[in-house]
């Protein structure tokens, strides 16, 4: 059964809504992703810290979050430790503050073996 008109302009109305929305999400996905750099692929072994800080801010976080988590991988770590990985993540920010043209993979494999 068809149902009643009202139920059909119900469903017609949702049905438009819907639609209005999704316009809406793909409108506001593709804006975002408009003013977004480039995704970028980065070798572990050959950026330097002057490199790293120049990322923009976001991009530079999900590097940072990516070599920790490699560094912690290399080690077989089963768990995040919160204030040992801020430790080193401390003295290696330093060490590359100090030395801005130095490997990052050697500062934070240096701080990550202590």
């Amino acid at each position: 059964m068809l149902g009643s008109a009202k139920d059909l302009l119900e469903r017609g109305v949702i049905r438009r809504r819907g639609m209005l929305l999704l316009g809406i999400a793909v409108a506001l996905i593709g804006g975002s992703a408009w003013g977004q750099p480039a995704p970028r692929i980065l070798q572990l072994d050959a950026i330097t810290c002057r490199e790293v800080q120049a990322l923009p801010g976001e991009q530079r976080d999900r590097f940072l979050i990516y070599l920790t988590g490699y560094l912690d991988g290399k080690q077989g770590a089963a768990a995040w430790d919160e204030a040992l990985t801020g430790q080193r993540i401390d003295r290696a920010v330093a060490a590359c503050k100090a030395n801005p043209d130095a490997s990052l993979l050697r500062v934070f494999t240096e701080a990550w073996s202590r």
